[in-house]
């Protein structure tokens, strides 16, 4: 896993590179259709959605287009679609079973359907009308890290061509933006090296817990959720949540225990009084709490120095995934390579399969 977090920086600068190229397929499909499209509908589980809950506003904010996020299971419980919308589906290995029902289903309904995928010839990508590579390559963990980021900045990237084409943003906004996500790609091996200097300092402090709460504004809410997802994953031995910053402080403050260690994800603007009030409660009052980010409560925080305002997150998601991978070899846990992991029955979870009935 250590070496897939390593290269993050490699995957994204390819990925910004080749960005012409990725949407190729797409840019003119939606050159030729520009005004039918009102909403863009990103659909996917687990690493996918939160990549994608990470990535929706900026894709906002590029494209100026209402874009949402929804799991597999309750798209396929919905009994209204929008045909303008541009509807995404997004699967790293194409196997996602619900992922692939859920495309034939807005195809079926008349919505244009894209696919973003490792690879064209995987079984979600055959079933869209259009393809996006994400560009994340061979990962040869399970627990992805790579495919993470590679996910949130392919569709910020799509954002930013569509919005280039639609007249959402100049060609000097756009030139502007892609410089900013170069800035980030060159920053992530910086943000690498001295995270892993924090955690393995605080590894006796962070491992003694029982489980993990990670708050986070705005994009960081969607890192939030991947690095409690990838404690779960990885470590195996805490319960973990991720949750929006506000969100968090509602019913889940109440659970709150000196077992419980408190990550907070903040990047020095978004609901600063709020990031600062929690880890000061629970360090004065609970128990064990630290701050990422820029704006540190005291000398115990982890001071993350980011470079860039709309691609932060990918320089705050190497960060939670190294939490994960240190904790568990701290705690000597395996962390498998993915062709020798021990998948659960298919039958029973039916998760990454073929499309039902195919």
């Amino acid at each position: 896993m250590l070496p897939c977090i390593l290269r993050e920086d490699k995957v994204n600068r390819s990925i910004v590179e080749n960005r012409k190229e990725t949407f190729r397929q797409l840019s003119d499909y939606y050159r030729q259709n520009v005004s039918r499209f009102n909403e863009i509908i990103i659909v996917g589980s687990g690493s996918s959605n939160t990549s994608s809950v990470t990535a929706f506003q900026t894709i906002e904010k590029f494209s100026g287009i209402i874009t949402n996020t929804m799991m597999p299971n309750l798209f396929m419980n919905k009994t209204v679609y929008n045909r303008n919308a541009l509807y995404v589906f997004v699967s790293q290995t194409g196997s996602s079973a619900l992922t692939q029902s859920a495309v034939i289903r807005a195809r079926e309904q008349g919505c244009v359907t894209v696919a973003i995928s490792e690879a064209p010839d995987t079984k979600v990508a055959k079933e869209a009308d259009l393809f996006v590579n994400m560009g994340s390559g061979f990962e040869e963990y399970g627990q992805r890290t790579i495919g993470f980021c590679a996910t949130v900045l392919t569709e910020m990237l799509m954002g930013l061509e569509l919005g280039l084409i639609n007249g959402h943003i100049s060609q000097n906004e756009y030139d502007g933006y892609v410089a900013e996500a170069f800035r980030m790609c060159d920053n992530v091996p910086k943000v690498i090296e001295s995270a892993d200097r924090w955690i393995k300092g605080h590894l006796d402090s962070l491992s003694s817990g029982e489980n993990y709460m990670i708050f986070g504004p705005k994009s960081l809410y969607g890192v939030a959720m991947e690095g409690a997802l990838k404690i779960l994953e990885v470590v195996k031995k805490f319960g973990a949540v991720g949750y929006e910053m506000d969100d968090g402080l509602h019913g889940p403050n109440m659970g709150m225990t000196d077992k419980t260690r408190i990550i907070v994800l903040s990047d020095g603007v978004s609901d600063q009084q709020l990031a600062h009030g929690i880890a000061r409660y629970i360090k004065n009052e609970v128990g064990t709490a630290y701050i990422a980010g820029k704006n540190v409560v005291d000398d115990s925080d982890f001071k993350l120095d980011f470079v860039t305002e709309n691609f932060l997150s990918l320089e705050f998601a190497p960060f939670v995934q190294l939490l994960a991978y240190r904790l568990a070899e701290h705690l000597g846990v395996e962390v498998p390579l993915f062709k020798d992991m021990v998948l659960p029955d298919q039958k029973y979870f039916n998760t990454h399969t073929e499309h039902l009935g195919k």
